[in-house]
């Protein structure tokens, strides 16, 4: 009887061992958090929106595709394409960065959009919409924020609150 207790002992012994590991494994396991998903793809082609004024005097947007190049610069891309096509961006602007963080698509731009910019309001909102309606082509994207070498603004022209990120446009018209 006494070699039966002791394997008896050893038994439970072992199972408290086996339920303290798998315990702790659980835990261990709810604590650690899953990996994130990887960043979507940007899509193989994305279309600029750029402004023009129907025989109304109203501003409409012509829409132009672009076939994306490179993947891994593709927001960079489709917006230096939208500053030397639309006609909208003031005299120097240049793209300087494109980066996605979050859904915010952040576009650093160089300060010659800010300082060359002498549009009115219908300029301004004609240049914000065609960014925001470009963004659109991408479905990550669901705000955009400008910036100006590094540095949020408070405006282009006075009439559009840029400090704040901005909704995309989607082609439906959606946001």
């Amino acid at each position: 009887m006494n070699e039966a207790r002791r394997v008896q002992s050893m038994l439970g012994v072992l199972f408290v061992v086996i339920a303290a590991l798998a315990i702790g494994v659980g835990v261990w396991l709810r604590l650690t958090p899953a990996p994130p998903p990887p960043p979507p793809k940007p899509p193989s082609e994305a279309k600029i929106y750029i402004p023009k004024v129907n025989p109304q005097g109203e501003i409409t947007y012509e829409s132009k595709p672009v076939k994306i190049q490179d993947p891994e610069t593709a927001y960079k891309e489709v917006f230096e394409k939208l500053v030397r096509e639309s006609g909208i961006f003031p005299a120097g602007t240049r793209l300087l960065k494109a980066q996605v963080q979050n859904g915010v698509l952040q576009l650093d731009f160089s300060a010659d959009l800010e300082k060359n910019f002498t549009g009115g309001s219908d300029d301004e909102a004609a240049l914000i919409n065609a960014i925001t309606s470009t963004a659109g082509s991408f479905p990550n994207v669901r705000q955009v924020q400008v910036f100006v070498e590094g540095k949020p603004i408070e405006s282009l022209g006075g009439h559009i609150d840029l400090s704040q990120a901005l909704p995309v446009t989607r082609q439906n018209g959606s946001q």
